[in-house]
C-alpha cells in the first residue's frame, strides 16, 4: 500500500495543477457530518482527507437490562480514489483513525433488580451500573461512488457507498456505589455479562457507510 501511494504521489507531482485539481467540501453520512479536502492528480487518481463527527442518544435492552447511553462518533479518514473509466464513477480505499464509543448506564428492572451474568442483584448491591463500548482506534475502508461536476472548477456533488472494517466492540461494565461493588461475586458476574454482550455484538465489525457530499473545485 505504501509503495502504491508513493507511486501515485510521484506521478501526481509531474502534472501541473489545473482548474478542478483541488477541492474543499462538506458531507453528511452514517459517520456524521464532515469536511473534506481533496486533490486530483489526473482524470483517474486522487486523494482526500476528511474529518467526521456525530453524537446520538441510544436507548435499548440487552440481555434483559435496559440501557440509556450516548453514541459518539469521531473519525478522520484518508482515501485514495480511482476513476477506472476517467469519469464520474470511482472506487475508494482508505484508512480511518477512529474514536467511536458508546457510553451509557444500565437501569434496574422490575422490583429494582439487575440480572447480571445470570445472577440477580438488587439496585442497592450494584449501585450505578456503567457501560462503555469501544470500537478501536483504526479501521480500513473500501467503497465506491459517483462524483458529478468533477471536470474543471466549480460545484460538484458526490454519493458514496462503502464498508468500514472496524474492531468488534470491546465492552466494559462497572459497578460503583453499591454494597457489593468491590465484591468478587459481582465482579465475576460483570465479566460474564461483558463476554455475553461482546458475543451479541460480534458482527458489528462491518459498519456500512453511506455518504452524500458537495464540494467546490478550484
Amino acid at each position: 500500500m505504501g509503495r502504491i501511494l508513493a507511486m501515485l504521489l510521484l506521478a501526481g507531482s509531474t502534472i501541473p495543477a489545473q482548474a478542478g485539481d483541488f477541492s474543499l467540501g462538506a458531507s453528511a453520512s452514517t459517520l456524521g457530518f464532515g469536511a473534506e479536502a481533496g486533490y486530483a492528480f489526473n482524470d483517474r487518481f486522487g486523494v482526500r482527507l476528511g474529518g467526521y463527527a456525530f453524537s446520538l442518544d441510544r436507548d435499548g435492552e440487552e440481555n434483559g437490562i435496559q440501557y440509556e447511553g450516548e453514541l459518539d462518533l469521531s473519525n478522520v479518514g484518508f482515501f485514495v480514489d480511482w476513476h477506472p473509466f476517467a469519469g464520474v464513477f470511482r472506487v475508494s480505499g482508505g484508512l480511518f483513525a477512529t474514536d467511536n464509543t458508546l457510553d451509557g448506564q444500565g437501569l434496574p428492572g422490575a422490583g429494582g433488580t439487575f440480572d447480571i451474568g445470570g445472577i440477580t442483584f438488587t439496585e442497592t448491591e450494584v449501585g450505578t451500573l456503567g457501560a462503555m463500548a469501544d470500537l478501536g482506534t483504526s479501521a480500513p475502508f473500501l467503497g465506491a461512488g459517483w462524483v458529478w461536476g468533477r471536470d474543471g472548477g466549480g460545484l460538484a456533488w458526490s454519493l458514496d457507498l462503502g464498508i468500514l472494517f472496524q474492531d468488534s466492540p470491546d465492552i466494559e461494565l462497572t459497578s460503583t456505589g453499591g454494597t457489593l461493588s468491590s465484591e468478587p461475586a459481582l465482579q465475576a458476574a460483570l465479566r460474564e455479562e461483558e463476554a455475553e454482550l461482546e458475543d451479541d455484538f460480534d458482527n458489528y465489525d462491518l459498519y456500512p457507510v453511506i455518504s452524500v457530499g458537495v464540494s467546490w473545485r478550484f
